[in-house]
């Protein structure tokens, strides 16, 4: 994939959920920031789209493009990671499917889901766009 590091102007953060037992007993789920990176927003043509035939997998789904990182790769198995994005997509979401590119300088497109959401990992393809 073409890419220029000027389109990496988001910033996000990689978290892993654990947990942590409170001095009465109670568990609690906590989150631990891993890492921040830096992202883009992937873009896709209309006709791309339709030759998808996931109008129903694209509806709570972002896809983004970073720097390739084995971490991302290892969130798409663990539901424990999860990527926090800046507004307008504040949420918490998890990689529901990656095309890694383990190339000198390579980036990965990732599919987030939605925490709560389906994460079908069928397809990595999406057509969300604030660039």
């Amino acid at each position: 994939m073409k890419m220029t590091l000027s389109r990496l102007r988001y910033k996000a953060s990689l978290n892993k959920q654990g947990y942590e037992e409170l001095s009465n007993g109670n568990i609690i789920n906590t989150d631990e920031k891993l890492f921040d990176f830096w992202f883009g927003y992937y873009k896709q043509s209309l006709s791309q789209s339709v030759s998808s035939n996931a109008f129903d997998f694209l509806k709570s789904k972002v896809t983004i493009v970073t720097k390739h990182n084995n971490s991302f790769v290892e969130a798409m198995n663990d539901t424990n990671y999860t990527i926090t994005l800046p507004a307008p997509n504040s949420n918490t979401y998890n990689v529901a499917s990656i095309n890694p590119d383990y190339e000198v300088n390579g980036y990965d497109t990732i599919v987030l889901s939605a925490v709560g959401g389906s994460s079908d990992s069928s397809t990595t393809n999406t057509n969300n766009s604030n660039d």
